[in-house]
């Protein structure tokens, strides 16, 4: 299975003066951080490559939990139920995979939050 997640590269010294480029994703208020890495082709402050990364492991999980549940139904009609227990406990690995990236997610988001209200 091909894993789908953010490419993030640091940027050259060259690249320093550069603004995070997170306005552009959203059309939204442009971040004022200096950008720090390359993430899928936009120059992004730490704290937006990290919110990226984080909402690209949310999708993937979140694949892989669809493929879980379709093969668990395949299991259940071939009457494997072995097969069935197992992809029951590699569910509850990739809820709480979610889960946690969630947490952090808002963590993250929470954080900015109470910076820009200061």
């Amino acid at each position: 299975m091909r894993e789908n997640r953010a490419q993030v590269h640091s940027l050259e010294k060259g690249s320093r003066g550069s603004r995070c480029e997170f306005s552009h994703m959203f059309g939204g208020v442009p971040c004022v951080e200096a950008a720090r890495e390359s993430v899928d082709g936009l120059a992004l402050c730490g704290r937006h490559a990290l919110e990226a990364k984080l909402e690209g492991q949310i999708k993937c999980w979140g694949g892989i939990l669809f493929h879980i549940d379709l093969w668990s139904r395949e299991a259940s009609r071939r009457e494997r139920p072995e097969v069935v227990r197992l992809l029951e406990h590699q569910r509850t690995q990739a809820t709480a995979a979610i889960e946690r990236a969630y947490e952090d997610l808002d963590l993250l988001r929470g954080r900015a939050r109470h910076s820009w209200e200061a």
